[in-house]
């Protein structure tokens, strides 16, 4: 069932680069994204990071795909929506569409940057 509401979790992320292709939608402006991971240091591993002057973070840019993806997956879109969106943004890029769209969110969602929500069906009794 592809009825379901793929929603980022609360990870640092910014904006990065000129504005790509994108749909005319509120809040959504096609520019890259960069998702800022704070690494799982131990103590002794701080203290030679800072010593070093090494990053506490990891950056993982994402491409122009992956960026729109991640704009429209603010919870207030379920799957359906969301690939239709990026079909008529990226035509035959994103062929097949479903197929790359899950294997997209799959990869997020085992990062621990997007979670899976179950869409509410309004009409069912509970």
């Amino acid at each position: 069932d592809l009825m379901f509401i793929p929603h980022r979790t609360d990870i640092q992320w910014e904006y990065f680069g000129p504005s790509g292709p994108h749909p005319e939608i509120e809040g959504v402006c096609g520019r890259r994204v960069r998702i800022i991971q704070e690494k799982n240091l131990s103590k002794f591993e701080k203290f030679l990071s800072a010593l070093m002057k090494a990053p506490t973070h990891v950056n993982r840019d994402l491409d122009d795909l992956n960026s729109l993806m991640w704009e429209l997956m603010d919870g207030n879109r379920n799957f359906v929506e969301i690939i239709e969106l990026m079909d008529s943004t990226f035509h035959e890029r994103m062929i097949p569409t479903t197929e790359r769209s899950l294997a997209s969110i799959d990869q997020l969602v085992e990062l621990g940057y997007v979670r899976i929500d179950p869409l509410v069906d309004d009409n069912q009794s509970a």
